[in-house]
């Protein structure tokens, strides 16, 4: 990850001109992504949750475990999108998610909808909260959203504590439920016995303005009825989200405001395109390069091996919009091709050699006879969305035992080689810090991804400088503390303490190396 604020902000601020454009665009116009014109400017992100637990199946959208870093990002983030040129109105409205303790989706007999996150204050003042708080002080972000779990008992969608933390911050914006958080209130954390008494309960203690999913829709006049909340309750809820509206400009006389003249020239530009670059480029983390094997001469041959070696979606993580015209990843070029472009006047090979998980080696044959026959090889290898994503925790957080086995079958032909991984959540990789003499941790490195990993193993990336957003744990570390465990702290005969600033027992890599 880079951690360069400045690209925080100026990356949020492309964003939020092309959301302009593609709003404005949108009302004579359908995508054709999704056939429907691109309705709202109102953003469901960033998310600035804590990276508590390298289980995690989100770890991919978050900026990293450390509660400052992800404050920073968070206020960046807001201001580049809710701030332009026009200081009167908000050009987009952020939703800073979720609020709050949330970083777990299925583990330990639990999911994201009934589980109850036990967390100490101090916990939750040091770790939990602080992103948000320099969110919403230092950059005015003008929306929550409220997560699915329980925080000490209370959905937090219906939680007068958090509601309280928010005032004391000087919130002024509209609070929205994740989706189907409302009903999980009632249906799976069983806190009431109702959806009338749910919605109220969301209205009037959580001050959740906007339900994302149908309770309010079905229950909240019933609520109000049986006497659970008032219609107070309701106006200051439709207040809350009228306001915004008003903020935004789209109330008031048009032609002189600038944000109502986005043109869609100014929907991927060249200018925004290299901005993309220069990201995946200050992203690159490199882990080792023993005896400076990096960088790579052009000119030979070279054998591209692994199950992400031509990978096109998995370069790109999770929540996307339209990438490629034809509405699939065909544009998206994969490190294999990336590799043939930059390696001028040599030869590349391709060569899957293995699957992300499934115990078949029979493609290892054709891969070591391929890494026989170059100069150099170049491992690409990893994880993606079959294994963590949003609903879908880890049990193992070890890079795959199949692509340890075919990592180890190349090391014994003693090649120059490298070793690109592809993931969002760490992947332990302790025999390999050993055995490969050069590792490049790429996350999920986007649109222009496998371009910054062409050009920094060839040695043209002037902007090599990326740092781990996470601790690289030794695989063993699922065995020493549940995943729903969320105190941050070591506990004697418990957890061994979670992340850099807590856990104190061996790590493959710490944050912040590269």
């Amino acid at each position: 990850m880079t951690f360069n604020s400045t690209l925080f902000l100026n990356l949020a601020q492309v964003i939020s001109t092309e959301l302009r454009a593609l709003w404005l665009l949108g009302a004579v116009e359908a995508s054709q992504w999704s056939g429907r014109g691109h309705a709202g400017l109102d953003c469901w992100s960033p998310n600035i949750n804590i990276a508590r637990d390298p289980r995690w199946g989100r770890n991919q959208e978050t900026p990293s475990e450390d509660p400052t870093l992800n404050g920073l990002f968070g206020k960046l983030y807001t201001k580049g999108l809710q701030e332009g040129e026009d200081s009167r109105y908000l050009k987009v409205v952020v939703t800073l998610k979720h609020w709050d303790a949330y970083s777990l989706e299925d583990a330990d007999g639990f999911t994201r909808h009934n589980f109850n996150a036990i967390v100490s204050d101090y916990d939750l003042y040091n770790t939990y909260y602080p992103a948000f708080k320099t969110s919403i002080i230092d950059g005015g972000a003008k929306g929550i959203m409220c997560s699915y779990n329980a925080l000490n008992g209370i959905p937090t969608c219906a939680h007068p504590n958090l509601t309280s933390v928010l005032e004391d911050w000087n919130f002024s914006g509209y609070i929205t439920s994740d989706t189907g958080a409302i009903a999980d209130i009632y249906q799976e954390h069983k806190y009431v016995s109702s959806g009338e008494e749910a919605a109220c309960r969301a209205v009037v203690d959580g001050r959740c303005d906007i339900n994302s999913g149908a309770v309010y829709h079905d229950s909240l006049l019933g609520g109000v009825k049986k006497g659970f909340c008032g219609m107070a309750d309701v106006d200051r809820a439709l207040y809350n989200t009228l306001k915004l509206r008003f903020e935004l400009g789209l109330f008031d006389p048009i032609e002189n405001q600038p944000y109502w003249h986005v043109s869609p020239s100014q929907i991927a530009t060249p200018q925004a395109k290299d901005l993309n670059l220069l990201s995946a480029l200050e992203s690159m983390v490199l882990l080792k390069n023993e005896g400076k094997i990096l960088p790579f001469p052009t000119g030979k041959s070279v054998a591209v091996i692994g199950p992400h070696s031509n990978a096109r979606e998995a370069l790109v993580g999770n929540y996307l919009g339209q990438l490629c015209p034809s509405n699939d990843f065909s544009c998206v070029q994969s490190v294999y091709e990336a590799i043939g472009e930059w390696n001028v006047g040599g030869s590349v090979s391709l060569h899957q050699g293995c699957g992300l998980t499934k115990n078949d080696t029979s493609g290892f044959p054709a891969a070591i006879s391929a890494a026989k026959q170059a100069d150099y090889v170049i491992l690409v290898m990893g994880i993606d969305d079959s294994i963590e994503a949003e609903d879908k925790d880890r049990v193992s957080i070890d890079l795959p035992t199949i692509q340890h086995m075919l990592i180890d079958a190349i090391m014994q032909l003693k090649k120059p080689t490298a070793l690109v991984l592809i993931n969002g959540g760490m992947v332990a990789i302790e025999q390999e810090k050993q055995s490969v003499p050069a590792i490049l941790e790429a996350g999920y490195p986007g649109m222009l991804g496998a371009e910054a990993i062409a050009r920094t193993l060839f040695g043209k990336n002037d902007h090599l400088g990326g740092k781990l957003p996470y601790t690289i744990y030794p695989a063993d570390y699922v065995n020493q503390v549940p995943m729903s465990y969320m105190g941050m702290e070591p506990v004697s005969n418990g957890s061994p303490g979670r992340t850099y600033r807590y856990y104190k027992g061996p790590v493959i890599y710490p944050f912040g190396y590269g």
